[in-house]
């Protein structure tokens, strides 16, 4: 009898220390927004166990073809796998919002800029880059990830109401190119 009891006990221990434990984020929302001059401009968001919400706010292809995704001005929600889950959520662990500049900014018109919201470790912080220069490695590293991300996620379209923090610093899309003819 007192044997059954030793086993049970140490099946029970076993059972209880080899159960993972849920990883515990340390952020409670993030939002991002990418603008790229002429190839899309797009803002997400999402909260941790959460779906990836998405604005496509314009994009330069439907310049060529409009019947394709993402389209412009339109919604889209991405299931988010744990493996995905677990990457975004470490770049986002490594970023100190105490050590980071409200803004990276450099004189040039064209290229990239994004803007990062981030309410962690009991601070809500926003981030602007518009840099190449002298912008914390892990800012650059999760901007890469996201739009990595997003240009290969299965996008779905969505009628929920979004609104993005980091949208105020969207540009509009470039004018169209005027062809003249000779």
């Amino acid at each position: 009898m007192k044997n059954i009891k030793l086993l049970s006990l140490i099946a029970f221990s076993l059972f209880c220390f080899g159960c993972k434990k849920e990883e515990k984020t340390t952020y409670k929302y993030f939002e991002f927004s990418y603008d790229n001059t002429f190839e899309t401009c797009f803002s997400l968001k999402f909260k941790p166990n959460d779906s990836i919400y998405i604005r496509e706010h314009w994009n330069g292809k439907t310049i060529w073809d409009s019947t394709t995704s993402p389209k412009e001005k339109t919604n889209y929600v991405i299931i988010i796998n744990q493996k995905q889950r677990k990457e975004l959520d470490a770049l986002i662990s490594k970023i100190q919002l105490r050590k980071c500049d409200s803004i990276y900014y450099e004189n040039y018109v064209d290229g990239r800029t994004y803007s990062i919201f981030i309410d962690k470790d009991s601070i809500k912080k926003l981030i602007k880059v518009h840099s190449h220069n002298n912008v914390p490695h892990e800012l650059d590293s999760l901007a890469a990830w996201l739009y990595q991300f997003k240009s290969k996620a299965k996008l779905i379209e969505t009628n929920k109401k979004l609104f993005f923090l980091t949208a105020k610093y969207v540009l509009p899309p470039p004018p169209p190119l005027s062809i003249k003819k000779q």
